[in-house]
């Protein structure tokens, strides 16, 4: 017999292997695992800690919630006063008062849109502040909620000397034009063309004073600087008509006075000129801010959520240079 070499039919033994393929760089630690167990009690061996931040947070955050100036909302509806009618009858007039120097109104978007822009203006919001008294209020106001009234801070403006104790001094215009400007709103609906004039302010007697005030002071202005120029242009008009020979230019002359004759009386009959009111304010029973519970649970919230994270991290960044090495046991 030769001695042949025997060759096995059985396949080799391969070791099968239980979990997910790992390279040859990557390490398997149990430490990588987390034990849902251990979590639990983990949290459950630091609850005087997690109960004691979230208690504190709780008070913390009623106590904030408390302390926190109520905040009210006045609020106005308006309405562009029609001038339909009148600015197209106007308009044929347009070419000969622009060359004779005299304006005609612009139709009821255009003054309404810069009605707007005037209303929100740095000028006309100062004048409003020293006209209507509102600068003592606007900075040393307060509102006694048991009596309804309002109220100085005697710490801030004194009565009797009329004096200011800031440290400033007297609040300037642009300081008075910024604090009026952060509680005050003007808007207008795109659809029905409705302007909301609103202004939110701890005292809802003076909110709704000034809403309406202010509301009226754009019309009077609007309606002044409208009645001005009707008569000046009128008085330029007749100059210009006993000047001309032309029957076709005096005939300009007489319909272009009969139009600013036509605005001179409207500005004189018409209150709500520009504007006119469809919801006047009111003063408000309810307040817009703050919102109490919301401000308690929040703050509660993040009390418990902080304390959670600091028993983490306690244990797992510090606990084993503390404790000592940790030690894994597993069954064989």
């Amino acid at each position: 017999m030769s001695d042949k070499p025997v060759y096995s039919a059985q396949p080799p033994q391969v070791e099968h292997q239980t979990g997910p393929q790992r390279g040859p760089n990557d390490s398997y630690s149990p430490e990588d695992e987390i034990d849902l167990r251990e979590l639990f009690g983990l949290l459950w061996a630091g609850r005087v800690l997690i109960v004691g931040v979230t208690a504190v947070a709780a008070v913390i955050s009623v106590f904030v919630a408390l302390s926190m100036t109520e905040i009210y909302r006045a609020e106005a509806t308006l309405a562009p006063a029609g001038e339909e009618q009148n600015s197209s009858s106007l308009s044929q007039f347009g070419g000969a008062a622009a060359l004779l120097g005299v304006s005609l109104p612009g139709g009821s978007d255009s003054q309404i849109t810069n009605s707007l822009a005037k209303m929100r203006s740095r000028d006309f919001i100062i004048r409003f502040i020293h006209e209507h008294d509102v600068l003592i209020p606007l900075f040393a106001g307060e509102f006694d909620k048991e009596a309804q009234a309002s109220t100085l801070d005697s710490a801030i403006y004194d009565q009797e000397t009329g004096a200011w104790l800031l440290d400033e001094g007297a609040p300037t215009d642009l300081e008075a034009y910024r604090e009026f400007d952060d509680v005050f709103s003007v808007g207008q609906d795109e659809k029905t063309g409705l302007v909301t004039v609103a202004i939110e302010w701890h005292d809802p007697v003076l909110a709704e004073r000034w809403v309406n005030t202010l509301i009226r002071s754009i019309n009077q202005e609007v309606k002044q600087k409208d009645l001005t120029e009707a008569i000046s242009a009128i008085e330029y008009l007749r100059k210009q008509l006993e000047s001309t020979q032309l029957v076709e230019m005096q005939r300009v002359f007489y319909d272009l006075i009969e139009s600013q004759t036509r605005i001179s009386m409207l500005a004189d009959v018409r209150e709500e000129y520009v504007f006119e009111v469809v919801d006047p304010a009111v003063v408000a029973d309810e307040k817009i801010a703050p919102r109490r519970s919301l401000i308690a649970v929040l703050g509660t919230m993040l009390g418990a959520m902080l304390a959670l994270v600091v028993v983490l991290v306690r244990h797992y960044a510090f606990g084993a240079n503390e404790g000592g090495a940790v030690v894994h046991t597993e069954g064989v």
